[in-house]
């Protein structure tokens, strides 16, 4: 590592009080340390300002906002990054003790990337210190936006709040939350990779911690349908279908079975699929999913699952055997 590159940690928070000092405490912990952390409160009611003043002889800063609001909120962290790469990381999640390091690593090796992030493993009760070894050697290589959206849309477990932005690009890069709701952050993370590329590390440097209120399964938020619907589209405009190009490929393998996950995910049971032929129809008509997508994806999910389907009736044939 030629140097440590100036990288700037914001926090984004709400009514986190209780997860948020572990947090904290990884964020301090990190080997090369970043130049700043800065808490950003959207308009919490529980005791967050506490909790982040305790930290302040730490270094840690803080902002508020009176009222909890999404857009105004990200506006506001755009505005405030002042170094030269910066995080936006989740007040409920944990960094690997090597992350930013890594970090540095891969800007060094690839100067003209905009945006550095890596994977991520679910976790309800995660250990801040039980890290698994990570090296930023095992990384991508520099991705174009295109190449970037076919792993996301090919299910690489990639960490949002591990995304360190090249800050000018960060700062221009105009995303419309009102069409995606909260989910609007894969459209910023691939418009930011088109401005120069990204590179993913493979090793897992966030571990994310499931606990109940999670704001990523509360249904009263989103992401609803519609706007799941609109990302689909997204992807669909980056990856194209040409299934002579790898990225074509991706959307026609993926796109009937990527539906379907969003469908049982927001839309729950539907004994007499109506509602799901209604899904459908609309990711069509929106532009979401073509024709061929859904035929070809369906053919691929069919093929693709048999052998999982023939392993689970071969264990359950033995275990009636054994019985």
């Amino acid at each position: 590592m030629a140097g440590a590159a100036a990288i700037e940690i914001l926090v984004m928070t709400y009514n986190r009080s209780a997860l948020l000092p572990a947090t904290l405490e990884t964020l301090l912990d990190q080997t090369v340390p970043a130049t700043s952390i800065r808490v950003v409160d959207n308009g919490s009611t529980d005791r967050t300002d506490e909790i982040v003043r305790s930290f302040a002889s730490r270094g840690v800063g803080y902002f508020r906002r009176d009222v909890n609001d999404l857009p105004a909120c990200w506006r506001d962290l755009q505005r405030i990054p002042t170094a030269e790469w910066v995080m936006v990381f989740h007040d409920d999640d944990l960094l690997h003790p090597g992350y930013l390091g890594a970090v540095s690593t891969v800007i060094d090796t690839f100067p003209e990337a905009t945006l550095i992030g890596s994977a991520m493993k679910a976790e309800a009760v995660p250990n801040a210190r039980d890290w698994a070894a990570a090296t930023p050697k095992r990384a991508t290589g520099i991705l174009s936006r295109r190449e970037f959206a076919g792993k996301l849309y090919a299910g690489f477990p990639f960490a949002f709040c591990s995304a360190v932005y090249r800050t000018d690009v960060f700062r221009r890069t105009v995303v419309d939350t009102g069409t995606y709701g909260k989910i609007f952050d894969r459209p910023f993370l691939m418009e930011v990779a088109r401005a120069g590329g990204a590179v993913l590390l493979k090793d897992v440097f966030v571990k994310y911690r499931v606990h109940p209120g999670q704001d990523s399964r509360d249904p009263a938020t989103g992401p609803f349908p519609s706007e799941a619907l609109m990302l689909q589209r997204y992807y669909r405009e980056a990856l194209g279908e040409n299934p002579w190009s790898r990225s074509g490929r991706t959307f026609l393998k993926r796109n009937y079975r990527n539906l379907s996950s969003d469908f049982e995910r927001l839309c729950g049971q539907d004994p007499g699929g109506a509602a799901r032929e209604t899904f459908f129809r609309d990711a069509l008509a929106v532009g979401a999913a073509s024709t061929r997508s859904l035929r070809l994806g369906a053919a691929y999910a069919l093929l693709t699952d048999l052998p999982r389907r023939l392993e689970r009736s071969a264990r359950g044939m033995l275990r009636g055997g054994n019985a």
